[in-house]
């Protein structure tokens, strides 16, 4: 299955590339981004 940037809001494929550019490890970001999901999903909010 192949996505796009069209398939996902705006902040979040920004998110993305802000990552990209830092450096950051992927396990890392990867922890991140569960971590965020969690938080939305709690709160009621979709990503």
């Amino acid at each position: 299955m192949q996505t796009n940037e069209l398939d996902f809001p705006k902040e979040w494929v920004e998110l993305v590339k802000e990552a990209m550019k830092s450096g950051i490890k992927k396990e890392d970001f990867r922890k991140f981004l569960i971590k965020e999901k969690d938080k939305r999903e709690n709160k009621g909010l979709t990503y």
